[in-house]
């Protein structure tokens, strides 16, 4: 019975194809992407569990990591000021010693000379201890007489001031020696859980390791229902079209809600006519109408589902960003070679009232527009996904800057699109930069130390959350608890149900920070404010069991680990939906002559580029020592080496786009160094700020996967 009304379904709504004359449409129908069996489905790690998992586990060893590092910054600190402060009290001394050796001179002198003392036997005595050993030196009598020109009395108060400074400076050296002593004590305390910690998080990301392959098969098994759900939706629809007997009229006829076809009526969404669309009644149902330029449109969007992403690629293979929405409005609608130049040329319409079709353009103000998608019902989208690696079914993101409508033709008003930056490029098509610095190097944190209690981390998984997890770092304070800006920014209130009061602080390049539950803010909405500035107070607002902070940050509008940000001023964010050292083995790209080492595979490409230059310039392979580090390695290289290594979970070698070479590469200045300096950035490989010479952390070795100069 499912199987005769299946394929009753598909023959309805095969004719209504045929009229938008779409041929590859059918081929998907007639095999459409199998859910995955119930044994997968019911796994209970799934990889965004995963995910989740290990970015709890690496915000645990963040927060005792940062712990740590702040007590090896409190034991240089201390230690300088002990040393400084022992210096200067040697100095005092110095000084002491000098002038009670001049009242012993002065002193003796004058009992030689029979000149009467004013300053007591016992003074007497404690000025002529320096000189004990040394009353001969006093013989000439004229430079005895030239030397008491100074009084005793005025050299006694020189010197007794002098020995006073002198004990003052030696209390002071040893109160700082006794703190440098307790930090150092501190530190080792610290470093001691550090090992342990990284023990159990080594131990814990082992165990995830040997359940990531099989999450991540199940991950491209969700995604490949959600896209079949999607297509089921879109053909449901179709089918309720080709029911109503409606031939899908051309695109101009429905631009004018005013001026419809016969038989049609306006389409209202939101409370408004929607142009563009039409509306019959059927059977007593409202039946959307579409055009036929649409629904062809996004017939084509659904037949690029599942191809591979590529940067820049238009098909037939690969399709990159703007590549899939290029292909689905063909032929009618010829989208321009850029996001930003898409915007000026089509009208925009409100997000209200989104329809199937419609071009969605993600971006913000404060770096441009970087991701294009076609639009569908149910705020879903299909786009070509940098991060999943292929055409997929995904949600609207939260930063969708604009809607437009091809068939509605040219924009009313003139559309300018915000100014493009080259941060832009690393949100590029779903995905994040890898890595980001925020310029400063540190962040105020958002409440001050010793006034909060570290709450629920970022990543843990729970009903609680509608993403499944929790997108941000809570800090457990009592109500009215000043809450400070961590940067500066530009900052927005917003009043969303789950968090009440919320402040939004935009700090430019796609960064964001997020604090909600507020009982009170202090700020005006659009107001500049500074790292540390009070923007408001602890509260419990929202959907919220008690008083904390719900802190976040994000990028390019993704939700991401903040205690990496607050501890080094700098994180890394994922690709594919992976974890920092979590990528299994099959998603990485080998090397030739690396010696096992893996890359990701655009970088691993790239890298090929670089080495075949290489060698035609110096008649060798390209020396490589380090590639991609899984979490476990970079959690052992922590605990050896703290000072050196990055706090795992934020170098860019757990994302398989950093090496480090040598050969002559590793040192600063050599042919191959300045080689690599001339050439490299060519093929996408570049020599980071902060391991150039005199940044701090020399590292001529360390050259990291970024935007290629061609690209």
């Amino acid at each position: 019975m499912l199987g005769n009304r299946r394929r009753l379904r598909l023959a309805v709504i095969g004719a209504l194809v045929a009229v938008v004359a779409l041929p590859s449409y059918a081929a998907y129908a007639d095999d459409p992407t199998p859910p995955p069996p119930a044994s997968v489905t019911d796994v209970k790690r799934s990889l965004e569990q995963l995910q989740a998992e290990a970015a709890a586990i690496q915000a645990d060893f963040a927060k005792t990591t940062i712990a740590y590092t702040n007590a090896l910054k409190a034991v240089q600190t201390t230690e300088a000021a002990a040393k400084k402060a022992e210096q200067y009290a040697a100095s005092k001394k110095s000084v002491s010693d000098v002038e009670r050796r001049k009242l012993g001179l002065v002193t003796a002198q004058a009992y030689q000379l029979g000149i009467p003392t004013v300053i007591g036997t016992e003074s007497m005595l404690w000025s002529l201890a320096p000189i004990a050993e040394n009353l001969q030196e006093i013989a000439d009598r004229q430079a005895a007489i030239r030397q008491l020109g100074s009084t005793q009395v005025s050299q006694y108060q020189t010197a007794t001031a002098a020995q006073n400074a002198a004990g003052t400076a030696a209390d002071d050296a040893a109160k700082k020696r006794a703190a440098a002593d307790q930090a150092a004590q501190t530190a080792r305390t610290l470093g001691l859980e550090v090992k342990s910690k990284a023990a159990e998080a080594s131990v814990a990301m082992q165990g995830q390791m040997a359940d990531l392959a099989g999450a991540s098969q199940l991950s491209s098994q969700l995604q490949n229902s959600r896209n079949a759900a999607a297509f089921a939706k879109w053909q449901a629809y179709l089918t309720d079209l080709a029911a109503t007997k409606v031939i899908p009229p051309a695109a101009g006829t429905l631009r004018n809600p005013g001026k419809l076809p016969a038989g049609l009526k306006p389409y209202v969404a939101a409370g408004h006519n929607v142009p563009g669309a039409a509306s019959v009644v059927s059977g007593g149902r409202t039946v959307r109408v579409l055009s036929a330029e649409t629904i062809r449109a996004v017939n084509q969007a659904f037949s690029l589902l599942g191809k591979p992403y590529g940067v820049g690629a238009t098909g037939p293979d690969k399709f990159g960003c703007l590549g899939a929405a290029r292909v689905a409005w063909q032929p009618y609608a010829k989208l321009p070679n850029l996001i930003s130049k898409v915007y000026p040329n089509y009208q925009k319409v409100p997000t209200a009232s989104i329809q199937p079709g419609d071009l969605l353009l993600i971006g913000n103000r404060s770096i441009g527009l970087f991701h294009i998608g076609v639009a569908l019902d149910g705020n879903e989208m299909i786009a070509a996904d940098e991060a999943k690696g292929s055409v997929t079914v995904t949600n609207v993101p939260d930063n969708l800057y604009a809607a437009l409508r091809p068939t509605l033709g040219q924009p009313t008003k003139p559309q300018r699109p915000p100014a493009s930056t080259t941060q832009a490029y690393q949100f590029r098509c779903g995905n994040t930069s890898t890595s980001y610095d925020v310029g400063t190097g540190a962040w105020t944190w958002p409440i001050a130390e010793g006034q909060y209690e570290i709450g629920t981390p970022f990543g843990q998984a729970g009903p609680l959350w509608a993403s499944g997890f929790h997108t941000g770092q809570d800090f457990v304070a009592p109500v009215g608890t000043t809450v400070r800006a961590v940067t500066a920014g530009t900052l927005r209130i917003e009043h969303p149900a789950w968090a009440g009061n919320l402040v939004r602080i935009d700090h430019g390049n796609g960064l964001e920070t997020l604090y909600a539950h507020l009982s009170t803010i202090t700020v005006a909405d659009g107001a500049h404010v500074v790292a540390g500035q009070q923007i408001g107070a602890v509260g419990i607002e929202g959907n919220t069991t008690g008083p904390h902070l719900h802190f976040e940050v994000r990028l390019g509008g993704d939700a991401v680990n903040p205690m990496p940000f607050l501890a080094t001023g700098s994180t890394s964010t994922g690709w594919g939906g992976y974890s920092n050292g979590m990528i299994p083995a099959d998603k990485l790209c080998g090397i030739s002559g690396g010696s096992g080492h893996m890359l990701r595979c655009d970088a691993a490409a790239a890298y090929q580029q670089l080495a075949s230059a290489y060698k035609s310039q110096f008649g060798k392979t390209l020396c490589i020592t380090d590639s991609y580090r899984s979490y476990s390695s970079q959690v052992d290289l922590y605990a050896r080496k703290p000072s050196l290594a990055a706090l795992p979970g934020t170098s860019n070698h757990g994302w398989g786009v950093a090496v480090d070479l040598c050969g002559g590469i590793d040192h600063f200045g050599t042919a191959q160094y300045q080689w690599m300096l001339s050439h490299a950035p060519v093929f996408g490989w570049v020599h980071p700020s902060w391991a150039n010479q005199g940044g701090g952390r020399e590292e001529p070795w360390h050259w990291e996967f970024g935007k290629p100069a061609n690209a």
